[in-house]
C-alpha cells in the first residue's frame, strides 16, 4: 500500500467519524430501507420525487422529506379524529 493511499484511507475514516458524531449528537441514524414501486409512485403523487427519477440519492431524499413531515401529519390527524378517552365515548 502506498502512502498516498493510506492517507486517503485515514482521511476517509475521519470523515466517516465525524458524520457519525454529528448524527448522534441530533439523535439521527442512517438505515437501509426498501422501497418499493409503489412508494416511489406515492412519492412521486406527493410531488417529493421527481416523475421518473430513481437515483438513489434522490429517492433518499424524498423519503426523509416525507419521514420529516410525519409528526405534523400524524398531529393534525390525532386533532381531527381524537381517540376515545374511555368506554363511554366509544360509538
Amino acid at each position: 500500500m502506498t502512502n498516498e493511499a493510506a492517507v486517503q484511507r485515514r482521511e476517509a475514516a475521519r470523515r466517516r467519524s465525524e458524520e457519525y458524531r454529528q448524527r448522534r449528537s441530533r439523535g439521527a441514524m442512517v438505515v437501509h430501507i426498501e422501497v418499493v414501486p409503489t412508494d416511489l409512485h406515492a412519492l412521486e403523487r406527493l410531488g417529493l420525487l421527481p416523475r421518473g427519477e430513481r437515483d438513489p440519492y434522490t429517492v433518499a431524499c424524498a423519503v426523509a422529506t416525507f419521514l420529516q413531515a410525519a409528526p405534523g401529519v400524524a398531529m393534525m390527524g390525532e386533532r381531527m379524529f381524537p381517540e376515545p378517552m374511555g368506554p363511554s365515548d366509544a360509538r
